[in-house]
């Protein structure tokens, strides 16, 4: 079957009680990291799993295209598991499905991961459906008018999605270019014909930019299959995008319906030690709550159960340069525009003063999402994928769970401080006339 995909209590009592915890130990998970003989990045995870899954992780996203291509790594993407020179689109799409297999192509802003799902002992046949792709995908003229359908449909379901367009747009207002390129192609591309898709698949189509990941699978069958599929691979080395650059600034846009609201800052790249400190800082003010019911623990999420259907969520992306850390609000226009003032005064608060116990909090909520984010085979083939591409080594899970050991809470403080220095990126989304302007919020 083929799939195209999108484009990451605590109980208190009455009197004082004193309590003690102890973590509990993560097992990590076996990683083998080999450097084939084809120059290209091995790294497999043995996890027992019934299913395997394979992937190659191209750095390939939105953030590689230029001004003259902009919008063509989504035209990579859909034209994935297309007719090659070995196989039609139909072949691959029925010998998948008769093998109970999955096939799939995420685009990311820095990455393009195309995956398959698969029982154990076919890893032969989806690595060579995977080889087909770099190597032999013919990128035939008449296949266009139907990739471009596709993506302006992909465009128009995500347009359709004010969640995606508000982030979209915040992603643009704060880095402009590169990381400010967005996921999905629009109708001013450049991109006019299969021609220039297959110029960008040599580019990124290279050793040094292709890692393979593999879970459930044999090391060693992945490493000798590897060597035998990609003995041509061209090993051209990509020119380096230009370094992220943080601008801020602010967009309005004016949409039917409930409001949505992004305040966001200047983040860290993913990895870091700011990174880190930034998502103890999120979970700390973060206004989601943590049970179905009740007002939850902290101040935001007590104000959200108040407010009519209003969400707040702080978000902390990471990439390999940068990051974008912030709040996204959702809700009725005046609802959103309270919220939002409520939460720049829990950021300012949190420079400030943080106890003890609401530390503890974040803390453990931070080490759960770390430890979460290695449960699933497409987050772990992310994480390596990304970790290996832009550093060059893999972090276990044990590594990702001690490095929040050093912090303290004057750390996170001085993170919060750090972040409300530089200038803010705000984007309404909705009615605009009732949601605020950034230099309205006192920052």
């Amino acid at each position: 079957m083929l799939r195209t995909c999108r484009l990451s209590s605590k109980f208190g009592s009455s009197f004082k009680i004193s309590l003690s915890r102890a973590y509990a130990s993560v097992a990590a998970l076996p990683v083998t990291v080999t450097k084939s003989k084809a120059g290209i990045t091995v790294v497999s995870v043995e996890d027992s799993a019934p299913a395997s899954s394979v992937s190659l992780v191209v750095k390939a996203g939105s953030r590689e295209e230029g001004t003259d291509n902009i919008g063509v790594a989504h035209y990579l993407k859909n034209f994935a598991f297309k007719n090659t020179s070995a196989r039609t689109a139909f072949r691959t799409t029925r010998e998948a499905e008769l093998l109970g297999g999955f096939l799939s192509a995420n685009l990311a802003r820095e990455n393009l991961i195309l995956s398959a799902e698969f029982l154990r002992g076919d890893l032969g046949y989806f690595m060579e459906i995977l080889s087909d792709i770099v190597f032999k995908t013919k990128y035939e003229q008449h296949e266009f008018p139907n990739i471009k359908e596709s993506v302006n449909f992909e465009r128009g379901a995500a347009a359709a999605i004010p969640e995606v367009t508000v982030m979209n747009a915040a992603h643009s207002v704060a880095f402009r270019h590169g990381l400010g390129n967005s996921l999905f192609a629009d109708d001013a591309t450049k991109v006019s014909n299969s021609s220039d898709v297959k110029a960008f698949a040599n580019k990124v189509y290279t050793a040094p930019n292709i890692m393979i990941v593999g879970t459930s699978v044999n090391h060693g069958e992945l490493l000798n299959l590897t060597d035998s599929l990609y003995q041509n691979i061209s090993h051209a080395i990509p020119s380096t995008p230009i370094a992220s650059k943080y601008f801020g600034g602010e967009c309005r846009i004016s949409i039917p319906g409930d409001s949505h609201f992004v305040l966001a800052f200047s983040g860290a790249p993913a990895g870091t030690s700011d990174y880190a400190a930034l998502q103890i800082l999120r979970f700390l003010i973060d206004g989601e709550k943590g049970t179905k019911w009740g007002e939850g623990v902290n101040v935001l999420a007590q104000r959200a159960s108040k407010l009519d259907d209003t969400k707040i969520s702080f978000f902390n992306a990471g990439y390999s340069d940068a990051g974008l850390f912030g709040v996204h609000i959702s809700g009725i226009a005046t609802s959103v525009y309270s919220a939002v003032r409520s939460a720049v005064e829990q950021l300012k608060h949190a420079a400030n003063k943080i106890s003890k116990d609401d530390f503890a909090r974040a803390l453990a909520k931070a080490r759960f999402n770390a430890a979460a984010a290695y449960e699933t085979r497409a987050s772990k083939t992310e994480i390596f994928g990304n970790q290996i591409l832009f550093s060059g080594k893999v972090t276990t899970v044990t590594e990702a769970l001690t490095q929040f050991d050093r912090f303290k809470v004057e750390d996170i403080q001085s993170i919060a401080a750090k972040v409300l220095k530089c200038k803010p990126t705000a984007v309404a989304l909705g009615d605009v006339s009732a949601l605020p302007y950034s230099d309205s919020l006192s920052l």
